[in-house]
């Protein structure tokens, strides 16, 4: 009998939170934060003192890594900030809210809560160094184009709107 039906610590063994912890931690999250997200809060010394759960966290990782090299996640990641929707970061206090492009999340003194998103421009020209996307070239130049055209203080100079 496998690892499920085991009572361990007053619980029963969930093989599916153990397997999501692995998955967790083999895409580099902390053990403290895999363990909690697996729904195995405090228990990832005891999941890591296991050298089963070692060897399989090395042997996703390794796999991880050839099916989705950082370099293509890097890439999805910017291309996700660049032309992505934000507006779920406006939603981030409720549960499931989306703060991916949120770069910093502060409590404001004044109660309120003050969202810094990622620079999208930068996020283009990033791409553009890496090899770009499709049509993001023309993108990059047409958004550049308008950030030339706004002020600094993004208000568009006199006689443009």
């Amino acid at each position: 009998m496998g690892e499920r039906g085991v009572i361990h610590v007053g619980r029963l063994w969930d093989a599916q939170k153990e397997t999501c912890f692995c998955v967790l931690a083999a895409r580099g999250f902390s053990p403290e934060e895999a363990a909690r997200r697996a729904g195995l809060a405090d228990m990832e010394n005891l999941l890591l003192g296991r050298a089963r759960v070692r060897r399989r966290i090395a042997r996703l990782r390794a796999h991880l890594d050839e099916m989705f090299p950082p370099q293509a996640l890097a890439r999805a990641g910017l291309t996700r900030i660049a032309l992505g929707d934000a507006s779920g970061a406006l939603d981030g206090q409720q549960a499931g809210g989306d703060l991916f492009h949120a770069a910093e999340v502060k409590l404001a003194k004044t109660g309120g809560v003050e969202i810094k998103f990622f620079d999208r421009l930068r996020a283009l020209s990033m791409l553009a160094e890496m090899g770009g996307t499709s049509g993001g070239d023309a993108l990059l130049e047409a958004l550049s184009l308008s950030a030339r055209t706004l002020g600094t203080d993004g208000e568009a100079p006199a006689g443009h709107g």
